[in-house]
């Protein structure tokens, strides 16, 4: 009892990046011994250090000129599919009885299979053309991006609302001068989870088809010829570069809303 009264201080006073880096050599080692004790014949499991050399022997332009493109159509992706929630968002603050129409419109853009829709898209885009990249990309942000935008906006206080609505402000002086600026931190928390799906919409809408470049098509011409370290390789690197795009909207969000941030570590998160 004594150890574990003494132990826990020691782990609290531990710094933040101290877990992840815990965390991420428990992964590489148990990654190693699966791959080694139950994979070592076949290659499909293969080390965390294969997969490094194989990045290093594919160069890395070529991964860049990829991610770059990639990165491009989810950004665009990011962009529309937001605007649209935030659109319809708003158009349920301003007519409260079109809510059930905007709500069909988001829950239909989550339920609707990625695959499925996704080779619609690109029978109707045109040739060449990163429409289905960037249409899968919006589509996977849409549901996420509405449902905080909502919150956000109705989490204004009501003393100042009544108070804009006491001096004869209309429901669009409320939204600007006051649901706006209380939606903040709500509407950063959806963009930021909408960040990581928007770059793995737009890599799904590359692997379907119709472009030529694009980590999509890396992992297809990978999984063609069986190249089970660089499919390893490119989907950690698909998970790096999203969660990578989480932490800049985070980081943005702790600049323009410092309230938010201040009041989260505060209540310890």
């Amino acid at each position: 009892m004594a150890s574990e009264s003494t132990l826990a201080p020691r782990v609290r006073e531990l710094p933040r990046w101290a877990g992840g880096a815990i965390c991420a050599v428990t992964v590489l080692v148990l990654w190693s011994l699966v791959s080694v004790l139950f994979f070592s014949s076949t290659g499909i499991v293969p080390t965390p250090w294969a997969v490094l050399a194989q990045l290093g022997d594919t160069g890395v332009q070529t991964y860049w000129t990829n991610i770059s493109v990639t990165t491009s159509s989810a950004a665009q992706g990011w962009l529309w599919g937001n605007l649209v929630a935030i659109a319809l968002a708003v158009v349920v603050l301003l007519l409260p009885p079109l809510e059930g129409a905007a709500n069909q419109v988001a829950v239909i853009s989550y339920c609707i299979p990625l695959t499925a829709i996704g080779p619609i898209v690109l029978i109707v885009s045109p040739v060449g053309s990163r429409t289905t990249s960037i249409f899968l990309a919006a589509m996977s942000v849409v549901f996420t991006s509405v449902v905080g935008c909502l919150l956000g906006l109705r989490a204004a206080d009501r003393t100042a609302l009544d108070v804009v609505a006491a001096y004869g402000g209309s429901r669009w002086t409320a939204l600007v001068k006051v649901r706006l600026i209380a939606a903040l931190p709500n509407v950063f928390a959806a963009l930021k989870l909408a960040a990581p799906a928007a770059f793995l919409g737009a890599v799904l809408g590359e692997y379907i088809g119709g472009v030529d470049t694009g980590l999509g098509i890396m992992i297809l011409a990978a999984q063609t010829n069986l190249q089970y370290a660089q499919i390893w390789g490119l989907a950690l690197l698909s998970g790096a570069v999203a969660g990578l795009a989480y932490l800049v909207i985070g980081l943005l969000a702790r600049l323009l809303t410092p309230w938010s941030s201040t009041g989260e570590r505060k209540a310890g998160l």
